[in-house]
C-alpha cells in the first residue's frame, strides 16, 4: 500500500510539474520513478518508453499505465495513468470555464492572448518537422524523410496552402488525417514491412494511388468505387499481418487473461465516468467512439494529436475551428500534462457547454473525454504490449517506428498552417487583420527564436516562460494594433 501511493503521489506530482508533453516527460518520469523512488526498474522502464513511442495514444499516460501495472496490478495501472492525466485536463476545463463565463471584452482580451500562444505552437510544430529531417540526415536518410514529408503536406494541406495565399482553386486531394494514416497503414501492413519488396511494394502504391484519387477532393476516380477499393485494401492489410504473424519466429504463449481483463477494466472505467453524459445528450455514445478512435489514432506524441483532432473533430462538426484553435488548443499547450488528454477534455467541455450554455454540463460532458482518453491510451498500450511480448522480431513494429514520424510531420505542417489561417487570423476581425496576425506571428517566432539561442548557450528557459512572453506579445500587439 506504501509503494502504491508512493506511485500514484508521484504521478501527480509529474502530472503539475510536466510542461511540454510526450517525450519531453521521459525524463522528469525516468528521475521520478527510477532514480528517486525506485518503482520500478531502469530496464522495465525502458521497455514501457519503447512500446509507449511505437503505440498511438498519450505517451505520458501510457507509460505510467506500464509503470503503474508493474508496481501494483490494475489498480496500480488505473491509479498511475489517471493521475498522469488529471492536473493538465482539470486546469483545461477549469480556464474554459472562466473563459465561457467571461464577458466578451475579456474574452476578447483572451483571444489576444491565444494569438502568441498558437504563434509558439507553429513554431513548435516547425520544429518538431525540421527535427524529424535533422535525425534522418544523420542516418543518411533525410532525402526519403524530406520527401515522405513534403508529399504528406501537400497531400493534406493542399487546401489550407490556397487559403494561406488567397487563391481561389479547388483542391485535388486534401486529404484528412484518417485518409493519410490508413493509406500509410494499408502499405505497411500488406508489404509486411518490406517496402523494398517490388513484388508487393508496387501493387501496395498502385492501389493506394486508386485510393487518394477516389477520396481525393476532385474525386478523380468517381466515389462510386470508393466501396470497392476500401474492401480490397482490408483484405489485403489482414493477409498480410496474419502473414507477418505466422512467420514471426516467437513461439510464446499471448497473455490472453491479461489482455482481456486490462481492455475490460479500461471499458468499465469509460462507462462509469461517462453515465453523467449520457443522460445529458444522446451525442455522448457517438462523441465517446470519436473519441476513442481520435486516440487510438495519434501516433507522434502530443502534438500530432492535432492533426487527428481536426480531422475527426473540426471536419466532422463537433467543434468548430475558432474554438479548437483559439481555445482549446491555446489553453491546453500553456497548461502542463499529456496533450492528448487536454484537448479531447477540452473539445468535451466544449460539447457539454454548447448544450445549454451550462457549466456543470459541461464539466459532466468533459469527464466522459477525460475518462477516455485515459482508458483508450491505458487500453491500447496493454494490447500492443501483449503483442511485443509475444512477437518482439515482427518487422512491422520496426517499420511502423521508422517511418510514422515523417508522415506525423507532414501532417503538422498542414495543422501549422491551418492554425495560422483559422486560429490566429480568425481571432482578429479588425479590416487589417490579416497584416496585425502576420507581424505579430512573425514577432512571437523572431522572439523564439532568439531564447532557443540562448538555451543553447546554456541559458535555462522554462517552457512556461517562453509561452508566457509570446502571449505577453500579442496581447500587447493587438490591444495597440
Amino acid at each position: 500500500m506504501r509503494k502504491f501511493i508512493s506511485m500514484t503521489a508521484t504521478m501527480l506530482k509529474i502530472g503539475f510539474i510536466g510542461f511540454g508533453g510526450g517525450s519531453a516527460l521521459i525524463p522528469v518520469i525516468e528521475e521520478e520513478v527510477v532514480e528517486k523512488d525506485k518503482i520500478v526498474s531502469e530496464e522495465e522502464f525502458n521497455d514501457d518508453v519503447m512500446i509507449a513511442s511505437i503505440t498511438p495514444g498519450a505517451l505520458p499516460v501510457e507509460v505510467a499505465t506500464g509503470i503503474g501495472r508493474q508496481a501494483s496490478g490494475l489498480k496500480g495501472m488505473a491509479a498511475a495513468a489517471t493521475a498522469m492525466a488529471l492536473p493538465g485536463a482539470l486546469l483545461t476545463v477549469l480556464l474554459q470555464a472562466v473563459i465561457s463565463s467571461a464577458g466578451s471584452m475579456v474574452k476578447s482580451q483572451i483571444n489576444y492572448l491565444s494569438i502568441g500562444i498558437s504563434a509558439f505552437i507553429i513554431l513548435t510544430l516547425l520544429a518538431y518537422s525540421l527535427g524529424t529531417v535533422r535525425q534522418a540526415v544523420n542516418k543518411r536518410e533525410g532525402q526519403l524523410y524530406s520527401l515522405i514529408i513534403l508529399g504528406v503536406f501537400l497531400l493534406s494541406g493542399e487546401k489550407s496552402i490556397y487559403q494561406l495565399f488567397g487563391l481561389n482553386m479547388k483542391p485535388i486531394f486534401a486529404l484528412s488525417t484518417i485518409q493519410v494514416l490508413g493509406a500509410a497503414f494499408f502499405v505497411i501492413l500488406f508489404t509486411k514491412g518490406h517496402i523494398r519488396c517490388l513484388r508487393r511494394s508496387i501493387p501496395a502504391v498502385i492501389i493506394t494511388g486508386c485510393y487518394l484519387l477516389c477520396v481525393g477532393s476532385a474525386h478523380i476516380i468517381p466515389l462510386a468505387a470508393k466501396p470497392f477499393i476500401l474492401a480490397l485494401m482490408a483484405v489485403l492489410a489482414v493477409l498480410g499481418l496474419a502473414q507477418s504473424v505466422l512467420e514471426s519466429p516467437q513461439k510464446k504463449a499471448f497473455p490472453v487473461k491479461r489482455l482481456v481483463t486490462s481492455v475490460g477494466f479500461w471499458l468499465i472505467f469509460v462507462a462509469m465516468f461517462s453515465i453523467p453524459a449520457m443522460f445529458l445528450t444522446a451525442k455522448a455514445l457517438r462523441f465517446i467512439g470519436m473519441g476513442w478512435l481520435s486516440s487510438v489514432m495519434s501516433f507522434g506524441g502530443g502534438d500530432a494529436y492535432l492533426s487527428v483532432a481536426q480531422g475527426l473533430f473540426v471536419e466532422g462538426g463537433v467543434i468548430n475551428n475558432a474554438d479548437f484553435y483559439g481555445n482549446v488548443v491555446s489553453v491546453a499547450n500553456a497548461l502542463p500534462g499529456s496533450i492528448l488528454c487536454k484537448i479531447l477534455t477540452g473539445i468535451a467541455y466544449d460539447v457539454g457547454y454548447n448544450l445549454n450554455g451550462s457549466i456543470i454540463e459541461g464539466l459532466f460532458v468533459a469527464l466522459s473525454g477525460f475518462a477516455c482518453s485515459v482508458a483508450a491510451s491505458g487500453a491500447i498500450f496493454e494490447l500492443v504490449f501483449c503483442v511485443y511480448e509475444k512477437y518482439e522480431s515482427l518487422q512491422i513494429f520496426a517499420v511502423v517506428k521508422h517511418f510514422i514520424r515523417p508522415i506525423i510531420s507532414g501532417l503538422l505542417l498542414t495543422v501549422a498552417v491551418s492554425l495560422y489561417t483559422s486560429g490566429i487570423c480568425g481571432q482578429i476581425q479588425a479590416g487589417s487583420g490579416s497584416n496585425i496576425a502576420l507581424i505579430i506571428t512573425l514577432l512571437v517566432l523572431a522572439v523564439n527564436l532568439i531564447l532557443m539561442k540562448l538555451q543553447k548557450n546554456g541559458k535555462n528557459i522554462h517552457l512556461i516562460w517562453k509561452i508566457l512572453i509570446s502571449a505577453g506579445i500579442s496581447f500587447i500587439g493587438c490591444n495597440i494594433l
